[in-house]
């Protein structure tokens, strides 16, 4: 499994309703609200999946920007 931390940027009477929508998919846990527009995720699914799942989510209506902010494939790795 890839990890992958990341914000996604709204607008703050967005903020609530973006985090809600986010949480609803079985691949991301989400930590909250930053400043009032950034809510505070982290995505965990095959590496190869990753780009797709990250496009769903910017799909969330009022979701502006998503921003990756760390991301690793570590366990994927053949030794």
């Amino acid at each position: 499994m890839a990890v992958a931390g990341f914000l996604l940027h709204s607008l703050p009477e967005d903020a609530g309703r973006v985090e809600t929508e986010a949480a609803a998919f079985p691949e991301i846990t989400t930590y909250g609200v930053h400043q009032g527009c950034y809510v505070v995720a982290v995505a965990e699914a095959p590496g190869r999946g990753m780009e797709e799942l990250l496009g769903r989510v910017r799909g969330i209506d009022g979701v502006l920007a998503a921003y990756i902010t760390s991301m690793t494939v570590e366990d994927e790795l053949e030794p």
